[in-house]
């Protein structure tokens, strides 16, 4: 029967939990879509490429989503067991609290070691993939860019062509503006055009019977310069040869690379400092999924004839409040104000306090906030009192 009953609480909650996991990783991942479309614009292959750099976010924003997703989805399933009296016939079979929130238990430590392993082994290696990927991109992007009747954008430079040959390297009319930090703005004009390699990979355009020139701010006193040309050619922007190697960012550090960098070993000059923060970050993170099946209950159990609510908001705010300290804390820590661990663990210990505090009166049916409730001593029935004094 009780294990029966474990399946039944989990299957109460494991449908609401990966609803809203996708539900919370599709709402992070919408704030990267911007971004993503502009660098994948000047992409021969957009889809794939866009396909390519949403795939190494996913374990990032994944690792974000499982608290807030586990914490919400226990307590709408605590409160839905509540209004509908399971868990009051539950109680009055024997069935304590205790025993109920061990399943949820057993599911947070599987999330904890799911999250280690995320934030630990796949979300340093997706993020190097990423970066790299972008890298890639921005490299071949100067070829690509130049698509049939589109403006482009390449960093600070819009460039148009009415014609683009399937090597990429022939272009019809072409058009370039270039706009300078300060304002000015230059452009660049051709019939026809071509795109050469240089040898050391720089990306020269050569244009044909157009015309230049460079516009400045109209209060400005300079002049402005317009130029005629049979042939220019013109370096573009291009990012320096292969991309760097894995290790240069601390959090793209596996956990037995972070470990070893934290020590002053490894091939990796990472600041030890920011290798100690960095795994304290990562563990803390996983041992505060640990505490969510207490909160949750506090927060979605109901027992009395009103129905308390409020319990996804406040639970939200909290662990939005204990997402902020952990990242306070990771600031302090990597800049040395602090040790590592002083920038985490008080946070997580003293959260995990007060859970176990709450849950433990709540579970002996004591209110969760003020005195313990009055025990009247027992008087027998008015009958019975009625009946002594009658024979007396």
């Amino acid at each position: 029967m009780l294990v029966k009953l474990d399946r039944y609480l989990l299957r109460s909650c494991l449908g609401l939990f990966a609803g809203l996991t996708v539900l919370a990783l599709a709402l992070l991942l919408l704030e990267r879509l911007i971004r993503i479309i502009e660098i994948v614009s000047g992409s021969t292959n957009t889809a794939v490429a866009a396909g390519m750099m949403v795939a190494n976010l996913i374990p990032h924003y994944l690792d974000l989503a499982l608290p807030g997703a586990f914490l919400i989805a226990m307590i709408i399933t605590i409160d839905r067991l509540s209004r509908s009296g399971e868990i009051v016939a539950l109680m009055a079979t024997g069935v304590s609290l205790y025993r109920i929130v061990m399943p949820y238990l057993g599911l947070a430590v599987m999330l904890a070691v799911l999250s280690l392993f995320i934030s630990g082994f796949l979300q340093p290696l997706s993020r190097y993939n990423y970066r790299q990927i972008v890298h890639d991109l921005q490299h071949k992007s100067v070829v690509t860019a130049f698509q049939e009747r589109k403006f482009v954008q390449l960093k600070d430079r819009i460039v148009w062509t009415d014609h683009v040959e399937s090597s990429k390297r022939n272009l019809g009319q072409t058009f370039i503006l270039e706009t300078e930090p300060d304002g000015a703005r230059h452009f660049l004009t051709g019939q026809t055009g071509e795109l050469k390699e240089a040898g050391d990979g720089t990306i020269i355009i050569s244009l044909n019977n157009g015309a230049g020139g460079t516009f400045r701010n109209p209060d400005e006193s300079t002049t402005n310069n317009l130029i005629s040309y049979g042939q220019l050619s013109w370096p573009m922007p291009t990012s320096d040869g292969e991309f760097r190697d894995r290790g240069e960012d601390e959090r793209e550090l596996v956990l037995p690379e972070l470990i070893a960098a934290s020590n002053g070993a490894g091939s990796t000059a990472i600041n030890p400092v920011l290798a100690v923060a960095s795994f304290h970050d990562r563990l803390s993170r996983a041992a505060l999924l640990l505490i969510l099946p207490l909160i949750g209950m506090v927060l979605g159990l109901n027992l009395g004839r009103t129905p308390r609510s409020g319990g996804i908001v406040i639970g939200i705010l909290l662990l939005l409040s204990v997402q902020k300290l952990l990242e306070y804390g990771l600031a302090l820590a990597e800049s040395g104000a602090i040790p590592a661990w002083a920038g985490f663990w008080p946070v997580v210990l003293a959260l995990a306090l007060a859970a176990l505090i709450m849950f433990r009166r709540l579970a002996h049916g004591r209110i969760l906030l003020g005195p313990r409730p009055i025990r009247r001593r027992w008087s027998p029935p008015l009958a019975t009192r009625l009946s002594e004094t009658t024979q007396t």
